[in-house]
């Protein structure tokens, strides 16, 4: 995946030197080569309409050297993050008992119920992180067969920037297969470009509406709309580590509720 990615940044760095010494002709960019055609005798007549697509040749040029300066530093970035957390998952999981221990002795709870607590949040936590990470792994691998079945490069990033586009609700793989779709009609490929559509369409998003809520809701056994609150209210709140956090926070919000609905019928009961 990496060294896929060194080449499509080789690849956007060799469209800039171009775009540098030539002018970046946009509609032959946006449209196939008969619509390009059928403009052409439009944007020669209409002069400021020439001018409109040449400022936006421009702006395209100068937006995907942005975006390719600023990848190189979030990549420095991201793995300096990789290194924190490295450290911190090998102290964790060597003394993530001690910790559990310690806060279960200061939750200020009776001991069933602090159990019935710390049980539900470690349900909820798993059914989560395995519903979440493995569906958008597999979609990510499903994604990256149908990229490189209708023969687009780089197939292993793009299944990798599938799986983690799935995990975020709203936004998912169309992120990616829609473009992958447009570029291969746009290219004269409408074969291409209708079988990844519905492999997209059909497989790849239709996973994440069967097998995630099959594994977050029965097995945590939270409605599935807790979920998708706490999911996208977490996301809002946290950023990605709120995919998880936010329906651990959420049901055991819910589950202090229903707790203290239950005491208080015994104590109305009592009286």
């Amino acid at each position: 995946m990496a060294r896929e990615g060194v080449r499509l940044y080789s690849e956007i760095a060799d469209f800039m030197v171009h775009t540098g010494t030539e002018e970046i002709n946009i509609s032959k960019m946006i449209f196939p080569k008969f619509i390009h055609d059928y403009l052409r005798p439009f944007l020669e007549q209409f002069s400021f309409l020439g001018n409109i697509f040449e400022q936006a040749g421009r702006w395209v040029a100068s937006s995907i050297g942005i975006i390719s300066r600023g990848f190189l530093g979030n990549a420095i970035r991201i793995v300096l993050q990789l290194v924190v957390i490295a450290v911190a998952t090998f102290f964790l999981l060597r003394d993530g008992h001690l910790i559990m221990d310690f806060v279960k002795d200061i939750t200020p709870l009776p001991y069933n119920e602090r159990e019935a607590f710390f049980d539900r949040a470690k349900r909820i936590l798993h059914s989560v992180v395995y519903g979440i990470t493995l569906t958008a792994i597999l979609q990510g691998i499903l994604g990256g067969l149908g990229w490189n079945y209708v023969g687009l490069p780089t197939p292993l990033l793009f299944g990798a920037l599938m799986a983690v586009l799935a995990m975020f609700p709203l936004i998912g793989t169309p992120l990616v297969w829609i473009p992958g779709s447009l570029y291969l009609l746009y290219s004269g490929d409408w074969k291409g470009a209708l079988i990844l559509f519905v492999w997209g369409a059909l497989v790849v998003s239709l996973i994440d509406n069967l097998v995630r809520p099959l594994i977050v809701s029965e097995g945590s056994k939270i409605h599935l709309l807790i979920i998708f609150i706490g999911v996208v209210g977490g996301l809002t709140t946290w950023g990605f580590i709120g995919l998880f956090m936010g329906p651990l926070v959420v049901s055991l919000f819910v589950f202090m509720l229903d707790n203290y609905r239950k005491q208080w019928k015994f104590h109305l009961n009592r009286e």
